[in-house]
């Protein structure tokens, strides 16, 4: 791990590893919950984006037993599989599946209202309007350098990464062809902080390439710059 530091290093990007899932769990919940409290202390309020999938799960238990004014917080997520709340696959239900205490108390601000992909795309896009900048964005990654729902090959790929996107939310298709909803480059830029959190040493070998600039194609590529913190266990379970 000592290569993933130096090559993050010489990016100017903070990097902690940490031993298993749980343990980065903690220092995630720590982290995220560190800046949202800052924001309120500033500002009276604080916004958070979070991502879904399964790898965050253990994180989430972690940020439910935080102590934080949470009816002081917005949340809404960097991207949303296009399916309702009820769906296996729903990212917005994993959140109130995982984040019982918190999910009562947010500001919540879905991406998905059952319209279309792209009248949802313009609904979410109008509401985050009143969230900018994002106070904390929490990216993932997948062994294909992509980054919420913005993969590679992605025939609008420009403007989805784009931080002046014609919207701050806009329709993506997975690699598979599935509709999904996208935080673009407009509102993932505007954050005061990311945090990009891996574990899994297929996705170290991926973040590690990245780095050394050989993909620039790869949605992730566009990240690797500060305000971005990476926190990273090998625990891939």
């Amino acid at each position: 791990m000592n290569e993933l530091i130096a090559l993050a290093a010489q990016r100017g990007l903070p990097i902690q590893l940490v031993a298993s899932a749980q343990a980065q769990a903690q220092c995630l919940a720590e982290r995220v919950t560190k800046q949202l409290q800052s924001a309120i202390n500033q500002r009276g309020r604080a916004s958070l984006a979070l991502s879904g999938g399964r790898s965050p799960v253990p994180f989430l238990g972690a940020l439910n037993a935080a102590d934080l004014a949470w009816e002081q917080v917005s949340l809404t997520l960097v991207d949303e599989r296009w399916v309702p709340l009820e769906h296996a696959d729903s990212n917005a239900g994993l959140l109130w599946r995982h984040l019982p205490a918190v999910m009562p108390r947010v500001d919540w601000t879905p991406l998905y209202y059952g319209l279309s992909p792209e009248q949802d795309a313009e609904c979410s896009s109008a509401a985050l309007a009143a969230l900018m900048p994002l106070d904390v964005v929490v990216l993932g990654m997948g062994t294909d350098g992509h980054t919420a729902s913005i993969f590679p090959g992605a025939l609008d790929l420009p403007q989805l990464l784009a931080s002046d996107a014609p919207a701050l939310c806009m329709p993506a298709l997975s690699a598979e062809g599935a509709q999904r909803l996208t935080l673009s480059g407009a509102a993932l830029n505007s954050a005061r902080l990311q945090i990009l959190a891996l574990r899994g040493e297929d996705k170290a070998a991926t973040l590690a390439t990245a780095l050394v600039g050989q993909h620039p194609e790869w949605p992730i590529s566009a990240f690797l710059r500060s305000p971005l913190e990476i926190v990273y266990s090998p625990d891939g379970g």
